[in-house]
């Protein structure tokens, strides 16, 4: 396995747990599957209820992004944005929770996020093969 791996790996699982101490807001998240155009999506991950909802349904997405602070703490209210490469926007939800699944069609894509006053641009390509695993990092405000 290679150092980002590891890396990469020790961090979720640090967001993870330390998710698990944040309190349950049921009114700030939906972690039910959404549409939007040609787009389904779930969101959410506050509570340990929804986190499990939410983690169990990640196979079913080829998108996968979770927005935390450097501290490890999950980060809510993120905006996001997500267009082709060709500029169409496919989706753009305000307030989105810390874990974020969606299912799009194969293809390159820019997601834009804003949480506060800081913002965050990413290129990615969604593939058959594996689903693309986004980690946003937040500064502590």
């Amino acid at each position: 396995m290679s150092g980002k791996h590891k890396i990469q790996d020790v961090f979720l699982a640090v967001v993870v747990l330390a998710g698990f101490a944040v309190p349950a807001m049921a009114d700030s998240v939906n972690a039910q599957p959404m549409q939007e155009g040609n787009v389904t999506y779930i969101s959410g991950g506050i509570g340990l209820d929804e986190r499990k909802a939410l983690l169990s349904s990640a196979k079913n997405y080829n998108l996968e992004i979770t927005n935390a602070n450097k501290a490890g703490q999950f980060a809510a209210d993120t905006n996001l944005v997500i267009t082709s490469k060709n500029g169409r926007e496919m989706i753009n939800i305000v307030g989105v929770g810390p874990l974020f699944y969606a299912s799009l069609p194969i293809g390159e894509y820019i997601i834009q996020e804003t949480n506060g006053d800081q913002h965050e641009v990413r290129n990615v390509k969604i593939s058959a093969r594996k689903p693309t695993d986004i980690h946003m990092i937040w500064k502590l405000t």
